[in-house]
């Protein structure tokens, strides 16, 4: 939310008349339910037939006359409707004790956190108050200076030790500062036609949209975002299509000799093989992972099958130094166990392949490395899953907006590889892209803000894996 054409003055609402009209018969969406309402994804989704346009005005949207189905009702929405949104909450810390790092605060882990904004496993990026930030040796003190006794890493939120510090490592001081909440809201129609927004719960970083009202349906969603005071056009998301509306590649039919032994009954053995995200990265309980739930699924499709799943992951790691880890500069609590003998002693019928940080290769680097990885798993047999990785920071993707698509090299890499090798592929990054249309930001579900998805995102790697068992 950022500047707009003007503001309001004031919080008055205009109400909305409407007026019923009798269903008509054909027309709509083929996938309506029978009272009209779309539900996908546990969202009732409201029909537009006319209008209803939604735009910014201010701290406010504005939802233009128009008729949408609600029910079974055929409603028309005769007068604009004034929406006012709250601005993105703003919390207060005071005396916070801390320590100053010795090491400069840079990117996501080096420097002091400053506790209010921690998501679980990082600061939010993004959310200090600019400006906001005071620290004192004694409480009520006198404030030490930024640049000299401290250093401020803004976006990330850490402090460390200035070139010309009054105080020490050791020392304790005292943080004074504010920082902002997200917040998703819901912009609804009732069976009568009353507009309504429903305001959602702030979070720090996975803000959920609350659900309609009981007979109601959404119209879209608004994002406010950290800081915000004013509705920005692109904060608005209208739900234009439904999850499974979501255009993929992933590729059904490549993995015969597995699907074989399932269908059959047989018993059969899988690793994910993968980094922070395979490892379950800030899943909110372990069976949550998208390896859990992925093998849960599974479980139900297949019954009569014994179906073994191992996960082989390590947090941080890239695919280039499980296979030459001779070669890289690993941590000393990785080298007994980044190698790529272990997905070979574990004689996997199948294995799945996600690194996210292996986002860097372009796409003769894709095809020179996986060509290695699929002659290394040639001796076992094993058929191969490529999953394309999830949506991150919009600046790391070289994104301007969270509407952006797909643009990595390595995805680009990732497709013409299973293409050319006819292996298969389960096109999670698809589904990261579709989300906006959805009426969801794909930042809204990145919890620690920067890389690692939250419950939702990790569904949708399963599910996408889950079609490649079609």
């Amino acid at each position: 939310m950022r500047s707009q054409r003007r503001s309001f003055l004031g919080w008055d609402v205009a109400p909305a008349l409407f007026v019923l009209l009798p269903v008509l018969a054909g027309g709509g969406e083929a996938a309506a339910a029978e009272d009209g309402v779309r539900r996908d994804g546990g969202v009732r989704r409201v029909q537009v037939t006319k209008g209803m346009e939604i735009t910014a005005e201010g701290a406010a949207v504005v939802v233009a006359p128009g008729e949408c189905r609600v029910g079974r009702q055929l409603v028309r929405v005769t007068r604009a409707v004034t929406l006012p949104v709250a601005p993105a909450p703003i919390i207060t810390v005071q005396d916070e004790a801390l320590k100053l790092s010795p090491e400069a605060p840079k990117w996501w882990n080096q420097g002091t956190r400053l506790r209010g904004p921690f998501t679980g496993e990082l600061t939010a990026h993004g959310s200090l108050v600019p400006g906001s930030l005071q620290i004192r040796r004694e409480k009520g003190g006198a404030l030490l200076q930024e640049g000299e006794d401290y250093l401020l890493d803004q976006g990330g939120a850490h402090v460390g030790l200035g070139p010309k510090s009054r105080v020490t490592a050791d020392d304790t001081v005292y943080a004074d500062y504010r920082y902002s909440l997200l917040r998703m809201d819901t912009i609804q129609v009732s069976p009568k036609g009353r507009v309504s927004l429903k305001q959602g719960e702030p979070h720090i970083s996975v803000p959920v949209p609350p659900p309609a009202d009981p007979g109601c349906a959404t119209l879209a969603h608004v994002f406010v975002p950290y800081h915000a005071a004013r509705v920005a056009p692109e904060d608005i998301y209208p739900i234009l299509e439904t999850p499974q509306q979501a255009v993929t590649r992933t590729t059904p039919g490549r993995i015969p000799k597995t699907m074989a032994k399932l269908r059959a009954g047989q018993p059969v053995k899988i690793v994910c093989w993968g980094d922070s995200v395979t490892a379950g990265g800030t899943a909110s309980k372990p069976e949550l992972c998208y390896v859990e739930v992925f093998a849960a699924g599974l479980r139900e499709r297949f019954p009569n099958a014994p179906i073994e799943v191992e996960n082989i992951s390590i947090g941080g790691s890239a695919s280039y130094q499980w296979c030459y880890p001779e070669k890289s500069a690993l941590p000393e609590a990785w080298v007994p166990i980044c190698k790529f003998q272990r997905i070979l002693d574990a004689k996997p019928d199948l294995v799945t392949i996600e690194f996210v940080n292996d986002a860097y290769y372009n796409e003769a680097q894709v095809e020179q490395h996986y060509s290695d990885i699929l002659q290394r798993l040639a001796p076992l047999g094993a058929e191969v899953i490529l999953i394309t990785p999830h949506f991150v920071r919009p600046d790391w993707m070289g994104l301007t907006d969270l509407r952006g698509q797909e643009c990595r090299p390595y995805v680009k890499g990732l497709h013409a590889f299973a293409q050319t090798h006819r292996v298969a592929l389960a096109d999670a990054s698809a589904r990261w892209e579709h989300l906006w249309k959805e009426g969801l930001p794909y930042m809204t579900l990145l919890h620690n803000t920067i890389n690692h998805p939250d419950d939702r995102g990790h569904r949708l790697f399963a599910e996408e894996l889950w079609k490649c068992f079609e």
